[in-house]
C-alpha cells in the first residue's frame, strides 16, 4: 500500500475528497514511497549475495583489488572471499574461503603440510575455479603448496546403455555432465 493512501486513510472523512489536500498528501505520499525504495536497495547493498555492481565497485575501491571474473555471481563471490581472507590464515579460514565461491561443496583439509582442496559435489573443472585458485593463494602461507582434486566420471559409474544412447554426447559432456 502506497503511502499517499495510508495517510487519506488517517484522515477525517470530510478531508478525503478535497483536491488540494490530495495533491498535497500526493506529493508527500510519493516522497515517502521514493525514501522506502531506496532504503531498500541501500539494504541489499550490505549483503554479498544481493551486492549490485555499484556496491561490488565500492568494496573493490575500499579493498584496492580488481576482480578477474566476468559475471555479478563471479564478483560477489570473489569481494566475499577478499573480505574474508583479512585475519590469521588456518584452516577454518581456508574452508571459509571456498565456502564463499557458489560453485558446489568444496572440502579443504591439510595432509602432510600440504592444502588439499577437494570439489566434491560437481564433476570436471567447475566454472570460476580461478577466482577460488588466487583468493586462496592470497589467503595462505606462501610455503605451502596446494593440492587441487576434482572429481571424474569413470566408465564404471555410467549407467548401463548402449552406444547409440552415448553417440549423442561428446566425450567431455559423459566425463562431466550430471544427468547421463
Amino acid at each position: 500500500m502506497s503511502h499517499k493512501i495510508q495517510i487519506v486513510n488517517n484522515l477525517h472523512k470530510v478531508f478525503r475528497s478535497d483536491p488540494y489536500i490530495n495533491n498535497l498528501i500526493g506529493v508527500a505520499g510519493q516522497r515517502l514511497d521514493n525514501y522506502e525504495v531506496s532504503a531498500e536497495s541501500l539494504q541489499k547493498e550490505f549483503w554479498f549475495d544481493t551486492m549490485s555492481m555499484l556496491g561490488i565497485a565500492i568494496l573493490e575501491e575500499q579493498l584496492a583489488y580488481n576482480t578477474m571474473s566476468k559475471t555479478l555471481e563471479g564478483k560477489r563471490e570473489e569481494i566475499e572471499g577478499r573480505w574474508k581472507i583479512t585475519g590469521k590464515c588456518d584452516l577454518q579460514l581456508l574452508q571459509t574461503i571456498a565456502n564463499s565461491w557458489r560453485n558446489g561443496e568444496v572440502a579443504v583439509l591439510f595432509t602432510n603440510a600440504c592444502i588439499k582442496i577437494t570439489f566434491i559435489s560437481i564433476i570436471g573443472i567447475p566454472r570460476d575455479v580461478e577466482s577460488l585458485k588466487a583468493a586462496i593463494d592470497e589467503a595462505k602461507p606462501a610455503h605451502l603448496p596446494v593440492e587441487y582434486t576434482f572429481r571424474y566420471r569413470p566408465w564404471g559409474n555410467l549407467l548401463q546403455n548402449t552406444w547409440g544412447y552415448y553417440k549423442q554426447f561428446t566425450w567431455g559432456q559423459i566425463l562431466r555432465r550430471e544427468g547421463i
